[in-house]
């Protein structure tokens, strides 16, 4: 997509209005969630868990798939809660054409209804293993109380786009994990499959956006550091990301607090027993290299297109530990 072709622009735009899907009427929230039904596939081998008996692989899938969809959620908030910083700033200095600004809107839009989407998602959950929304999210991942939004916002104010690439690679990332989702559709919660088909469609029609503002501030940005901006910034994407994975993951550590409410938390609070007798460095060494989702995570420079954005503009990415993006085979 071309910053400056106002006509492709404008029909993107078109799309977006005519597809776009709304959370009250498109989404058959009365179906509830099925608590015997898994919500990701997780991987083959059971890396971190070789002898997970069935009931623990569903807890496993469940609470994988509720990580993933609060980090969606948080992520989506976080552009929203940055949107005049990281973008009404950038196009008042650097005006293109109308329907930059619309495709914009729309494009935040559409973050604020994935966000509530997943976070009701979670509400529902909490309901069905008797406990507050508030106290399942205490162990999911969060950014109200983190400094990330902070220092994306002084990174925008200083001229650089980190917050721009996190965006791509969530888009990039929210396409994925649906492709994984969609290899075991009949084996997954419904209500959980129809939010990230949902949320897939969306993320395809405006992934565009992320690469079109990194093109603006490229050929517009006067900014005496931008070239030092243009190499780090997405190193500062990848940095922030991974500390803020890890410091949501280890909250897990904490459910036992909750496992005479159900047995879902229960079970949870025996795996976390035993991944406590795991090695460290080699638990560390599978959530890196082998460990669906939370590996694709924490190597973004591994999705193709953002390789290609990374090429394109001359970034600098942190050394991958031999992940390789979508090559995990999974099941349910």
């Amino acid at each position: 997509m071309n910053l400056y072709d106002e006509k492709k622009l404008a029909r993107l735009l078109e799309v977006q209005k005519v597809k776009g899907w709304d959370l009250e009427r498109d989404i058959n929230w009365s179906r509830g969630i099925d608590l015997k039904k898994p919500l990701l596939p997780l991987d083959n081998n059971a890396i971190l868990f070789p002898n997970a008996s069935s009931e623990q692989r569903l807890v496993i899938s469940q609470m994988m798939g509720l990580i993933v969809a609060s980090t969606i959620s948080q992520l989506e908030d976080i552009a929203n809660r940055l949107k005049v910083p990281t973008w009404e700033r950038i196009l008042d200095k650097y005006p293109v054409n109308p329907e930059m600004v619309e495709l914009g809107e729309h494009f935040y839009a559409d973050e604020i209804k994935h966000s509530k989407a997943f976070n009701r998602y979670i509400d529902l959950f909490a309901k069905e293993v008797n406990v507050t929304p508030e106290q399942l999210k205490e162990f999911l991942p969060s950014s109200r109380n983190s400094l990330l939004g902070g220092i994306y916002k002084l990174n925008s104010m200083a001229g650089g786009m980190a917050l721009w690439w996190l965006i791509a690679a969530v888009e990039e990332e929210s396409i994925l994990f649906f492709e994984y989702i969609r290899n075991v559709k009949g084996e997954v919660d419904p209500l959980y499959y129809e939010l990230h088909k949902c949320h897939y469609e969306e993320e395809l029609r405006h992934k565009s956006y992320a690469s079109l503002m990194l093109q603006l501030n490229h050929d517009f940005s006067k900014v005496p550091a931008r070239v030092i901006w243009q190499k780090i910034d997405f190193i500062i994407a990848e940095i922030l990301n991974i500390s803020w994975t890890f410091n949501q993951l280890f909250k897990v550590k904490n459910i036992k607090k909750l496992a005479k409410h159900h047995e879902f938390f229960r079970i949870l609070d025996g795996l976390s027993e035993t991944l406590e007798g795991h090695n460290s460095l080699g638990t560390l060494h599978t959530l890196f290299t082998s460990a669906p989702y939370i590996s694709d995570t924490l190597n973004l420079s591994e999705h193709q297109n953002l390789k290609l954005l990374m090429e394109k503009y001359g970034a600098y990415s942190v050394p991958n530990l031999g992940q390789n993006i979508g090559g995990l085979h999974c099941t349910p």
